[in-house]
Order: C-alpha cells, then sequence, then structure tokens
C-alpha cells in the first residue's frame, strides 16, 4: 500500500561521490524530440509512437556482432516480493544523451549515468515506499521523459513526476478509482503535448480504464471506461441481471501506440474475469481480449477489434499493437495475438485484412473466418447473454477443459514486438507449448517470429528455451532477444541465423534496447526475473540436462550492457 506521506515528502536518495551530477546532463525533452527521437536516444517506452521500437544505428552489425562483449554491469537494490512471484524486471530503460532512467520491479526510479561507456554511475534513486509484500503481480515497466523530469506509475496508482537533476518528485497524484478492487499499475505512461494516457493493470474485482491527465498537474481530462456499463453501446455483452461488470478486469498492462495525425490511440486490452469461466459472465464482454481504439483529444471510441469474444483461456490481448504502412501505402495495425493468430488490421477504419496462425500448435478453434477475422465456431447471435464454444467443444465452467494450444501464457504474450525500417518485417518473441492437465507441457519452445505488412509469416527462428523479454530491431541487420535460461543473442534479421549470445546466468523477463554515446553504440538489458518465466515447470522440464542450471538462478536484479 503507498505511504501516506507524499512522494515529495519522501524525496530520493542521491549518490553523488565519485561524479558530478550534472554529468552527462540533457535538453529538455519535448513533444518534438519524442516525435523525432536523435538515433542515439531512447527517450519513452516504445522509443517511437508506432511502437516500431526500431533502433537506428548500425555501428553493431552483422559483421561485426560476434565481437560483442560486456561494457559493465550495475547492480539494483533486489527484494523478493510474494515469496519471489513479480517484482522482476521488465522495465525499457530509456536514455537521454548518456544518462539512462529506468525503474525496478517495485516501481523505484534510477538514474544512470553510462556516458563513459565502460562504467553506470547511480546517481540517485527515488523509491515510492510501495509495499513488496502486497498481494498480486508487481512489476513496473518504466518512465516516460517530459520536460526537465519523467512520469512514472506507482503499484497502487500514483501518478508521478519525477525532476531528472535531483531526483525529487515535484508532485504526484492519485488516480486509482477503486481502492478496495484489485487494480495495479504496471506500465509507462504515454506522452503526448500537454497530456499523458494510462490505465491499469489487474485482474478481478476491478473494472478497466483509460485517462488523459495534464502533464502540468495530474488533473483529469478525460476518463474512458473499458468495460461499458448498462445502457452503453456494448454493455448488453455483459450479464443484464448482475453487476459483474464492475469486477470484469479487461485492462491495460503496457503501454500502447499513437498516431499524431488522426490522433488516434491503439490500446490492447485483457481477459475477462471471472477467468476462464464464461458461464458466469455470457456474452461477448466487450471490450476485452481487444484492441480499443480512442481519440486522445476526446477520450471517445473510434473503433475496436475483438480478437477472441467471451474468452476463456486467458488469452488477453495486451501485447505490442503497431503501427506501419503496407505495400500499398495503407496505414495498417500488426499484432501478434495471444490466442496464436497474427492480425493486420486497417488503422483508420478498423476492418480486418488478414489473420494467420504463427504458433506451431492451436487448437481452440479451427481458424479465422477470412471476411470477419473472427473464430470460425463465433455465432454473433450469442454475442449478448451468449456462451461462444469454440473447436474444444466445451469451456472451463463446464467440463474444466485443462489441454490447449498455445498454452495459458499464449504466444507472444506482453513482451514488445519490434519493426525493422530496414526489412519492413515486424518480429516477436514466442512461446511454443499447450496447457497440458491443468499445467503448461514439457516441451515448451521459443521462436523469434516475422511478419510482414500483409500479415504473412516470413521467419521463424526457434530456440530452445522460452524468450519472455521481448525483441530490438536495428539498421545493422540485427534483431536482440533473449530466453529465461539467461542468454541474451542477436540473430540476422533477414535469415533467422544466431550471430552472437552471451549468458547473464539469471532469468531475463525484460526487453533489449539499444543507444549511442560519443557515436559508439551500445545494448543494455535488466536481467531479474519476476518468477513467471523461470520458475515454471515448462522451464526446467526433466529431460533437460540444463535443468539443475535453472535451479541453481539465484534472484538478481542488474543491467548489463554491452558493446564492440
Amino acid at each position: 500500500m503507498h505511504s501516506p506521506v507524499k512522494l515529495a515528502g519522501v524525496g530520493a536518495l542521491a549518490l553523488l561521490a565519485g561524479t558530478a551530477l550534472a554529468t552527462g546532463a540533457a535538453a529538455q525533452v519535448t513533444f518534438d524530440r519524442l516525435l523525432n527521437p536523435e538515433p542515439e536516444n531512447w527517450l519513452m517506452n516504445n522509443r517511437t509512437y508506432d511502437a516500431h521500437r526500431y533502433v537506428p544505428l548500425d555501428e553493431i552489425n552483422t559483421s561485426n556482432v560476434g565481437d560483442l562483449r560486456a561494457a559493465f554491469a550495475v547492480a539494483l537494490t533486489p527484494r523478493i516480493v510474494n515469496g519471489g512471484f513479480g517484482g522482476g524486471l521488465q522495465a525499457t530503460p530509456v536514455v537521454d544523451n548518456g544518462i539512462m532512467y529506468l525503474t525496478d520491479g517495485t516501481g523505484a526510479v534510477y538514474r544512470i549515468d553510462v556516458s563513459s561507456g565502460t562504467a553506470g554511475y547511480i546517481n540517485w534513486i527515488m523509491d515510492p515506499q510501495t509495499d513488496p509484500e502486497t498481494d498480486g503481480i508487481v512489476n513496473n515497466r518504466g518512465v516516460s521523459l517530459w520536460g526537465d523530469g519523467m512520469f512514472s506509475m506507482t503499484r497502487d496508482g500514483y501518478l508521478t513526476f519525477t525532476n531528472a537533476a535531483t531526483g525529487e518528485v515535484e508532485w504526484d497524484v492519485a488516480t486509482e478509482i477503486d481502492p478496495e478492487g484489485d487494480d495495479y499499475f504496471t506500465s509507462a505512461v504515454l506522452p503526448l503535448e500537454d497530456r499523458v494516457i494510462f490505465g491499469p493493470a489487474g485482474d478481478a474485482p476491478m473494472r478497466g480504464w483509460m485517462q488523459a491527465r495534464s502533464t502540468e498537474d495530474g488533473s483529469e481530462l478525460w476518463h474512458f471506461w473499458l468495460i461499458p456499463g448498462p445502457g452503453e453501446p456494448g454493455g448488453e455483452t455483459w450479464p443484464a441481471d448482475s453487476d459483474i461488470y464492475l469486477s470484469g478486469a479487461t485492462a491495460l498492462w503496457t503501454t500502447g501506440a499513437w498516431d499524431p495525425e488522426t490522433r488516434l490511440v491503439y490500446w490492447g486490452t485483457s481477459n475477462p474475469t471471472p477467468f476462464g469461466d464464461p458461464d458466469l459472465r455470457p456474452g461477448d464482454n466487450l471490450y476485452s481480449s481487444a484492441l480499443v481504439v480512442v481519440n486522445t483529444d476526446t477520450g471517445a471510441l473510434e473503433w475496436y477489434f475483438q480478437y477472441t469474444p467471451n474468452e476463456q483461456w486467458d488469452y488477453d490481448e495486451i501485447g505490442s499493437h503497431v503501427l506501419i504502412n503496407d505495400d500499398s501505402g495503407r496505414r495498417v495495425v500488426q499484432h501478434f495475438g495471444r490466442n496464436g493468430f497474427n492480425y493486420v488490421l486497417d488503422a483508420t477504419t478498423g476492418e480486418f485484412i488478414h489473420g494467420e496462425q504463427y504458433v506451431d500448435q492451436l487448437d481452440w478453434t479451427a481458424g479465422l473466418d477470412p471476411k470477419t477475422g473472427m473464430p470460425v465456431e463465433y455465432d454473433p447471435a450469442l454475442a449478448a447473454g451468449g456462451i461462444q464454444r469454440y473447436a474444444l467443444g466445451a469451456y472451463a465452467g463446464e467440463t474444466q477443459v485443462a489441454a490447449f494450444c498455445p498454452a495459458i501464457q499464449g504466444g507472444v504474450n506482453f513482451q514488445p514486438t519490434s519493426y525493422s525500417e530496414r526489412t519492413g518485417l515486424v518480429y516477436g518473441a514466442s512461446l511454443e507449448a499447450c496447457n497440458l492437465d491443468g499445467s503448461i507441457g514439457e516441451t515448451a519452445t521459443g521462436a523469434v517470429v516475422a511478419s510482414n505488412a500483409a500479415g504473412e509469416i516470413v521467419l521463424k527462428a526457434r530456440t530452445p528455451y522460452n524468450q519472455y523479454g521481448g525483441v530490438v530491431a536495428t539498421a545493422g541487420g540485427l534483431v536482440f532477444s533473449s530466453e529465461v535460461n539467461g542468454d541474451v543473442f542477436a540473430i540476422d534479421d533477414t535469415t533467422g541465423e544466431e550471430l552472437w549470445s552471451f549468458n547473464v546466468g539469471a532469468g531475463i523477463d525484460a526487453p533489449p534496447m539499444s543507444y549511442a554515446v560519443n557515436g559508439k553504440q551500445y545494448v543494455a538489458i535488466l536481467v531479474g526475473t519476476s518468477g513467471i518465466s523461470t520458475f515454471n515447470p515448462y522451464v526446467a522440464r526433466g529431460d533437460d540436462p540444463n535443468a539443475a542450471s535453472f535451479a541453481n538462478q539465484q534472484h538478481t536484479w542488474t543491467l548489463y550492457v554491452f558493446t564492440l
């Protein structure tokens, strides 16, 4: 629970010995800079508003990546959270002219001077005093630079603005709607000209929402409920004889994409609750497991696309939605669905363009309707008050169906994807597994999959272990990713051939990123698992000769940085 003392009163821990705090002092982060970030900098969560997470640096490339080495590491302050579950590192560090900012699993913000290229020096730590023993998942995915400071969210919903130079909190404001609910906050906010857009994560009991708040003082500008109420459009897709819509989850866990020309934000939502039992929530349960597209000036819903109506297997769709142009110049949205399908939609109208299976095994539906993109078994007559029965023939509430593909973690889950402006492909880090008898099967592996703008899968680079951190593509012809056994690796963005790897000795839940200082390129990644990826049985499988190494992985929170 958040301390009753205001964060500004708590202050920050300033570590000043041996270096000047002003080292690497950066210019103000303006909206113009966010629209057109310098090649060497990474200023917000997805790097660019279109969620490409593409790095236009090529000093590290296919010809020399084999010489990549560890430049330095920075030990953070780990805290065991809920016995090890939750509290891992999932943030994308941001960098502005040699100064890095990141959050740990409890939402503490670090300023690290990385300008020397040989060491990282912690200038200060701002600790919001979030209770690490609180129930539920505790993860934080980063800060958003703005002006002379940065925005971050505490687990319990305080929108916080911290001064970049001093680490002092200039203001914070409570945004949590229902303090008794099970909502918590994991994503970095999306900063626009005069407002930030964000919403909570969480499972039942909570009702998902999206908000815009002022960058000046955090005052609310608009509020959009992600679960419509009775009498509102879509409200009929929740039970009419109960108030279950008030606890139906449908939350935001990651940071969305935005189009500055259309003023539309694209954000994926989580599954509905009660979890896995549609008998308790008959109907399509809008706007769960969907892409919602909202006008950021007004807060009005522009359109939506629901991937799995009346969802039953935890196939939320909180993962990346990437804005790109297809071969005809049409603006489209690409999304690797957790449900195992790759989707391409018209970004202006929401029209379904293409869907294609990208995981090896998928049995919850026989396929997608080529016109609508809905599962072929979907019956629109059941949208208001019915139970959708997909290919498995039953749902969890009737027979406790425990075997399904893809597994409960899906294909691509929350881990961010990346679009290469060099190849025109979107890359994602996927799990290959099924649920068997109530748990994930013992043959789980991973893959980097690549989709073209038409939605066709054109590359699949397989790995022996699950990739849970995400990917980043660079102008050097590389895609960087990681495996839960601790391998950070790079593949050729065209052939999928592995060109380099380095084992950091601990699990990885965070995505890699890349930046440059004084013309020299670096690759950085946070290491330290939440327990979701490393300690599940589908990782340390019995036939794996390296299973003992998983059991021996220690809890750590460390920043690793690599260079030539």
